[in-house]
């Protein structure tokens, strides 16, 4: 992704969320360089985060560094199945069974679909 975009996103999508918060003043650009390190998945966990519940109090520069790394959901085995294409894919050099939209996400090596 070109860096216009990433902080387009950034802007709109993360942003926003804190812009009225005291701590966040002179924070954005710091904040920015944080963020944009992370990878796309934790990006994209941290504004789900956000559009699920607001912003946190925290400093969002501290709360982009100590967010956690999210993992991929393997289905492997799962009880049920959600109603969306399913890949096998490797992630950290373990197979299994994931959404499509995960495993691009994660960047996995997807090896095809999987079908019932």
């Amino acid at each position: 992704m070109d860096y216009t975009a990433l902080y387009k996103q950034f802007s709109n999508e993360f942003w926003n969320h804190f812009q009225d918060s005291e701590l966040a003043q002179g924070r954005k650009s710091a904040t920015f360089q944080l963020w944009q390190n992370r990878t796309a998945a934790a990006r994209k966990a941290m504004e789900d985060f956000l559009t699920e519940n607001g912003a946190p109090k925290d400093n969002p520069y501290f709360w982009v560094m100590h967010f956690p790394e999210p993992q991929p959901r393997n289905l492997n085995g799962a009880p049920s199945l959600p109603d969306e294409p399913l890949v096998r894919a490797i992630h950290n050099g373990v197979g299994g069974i994931y959404t499509r939209a995960e495993a691009e996400l994660f960047n996995m090596q997807i090896k095809g679909d999987f079908k019932l």
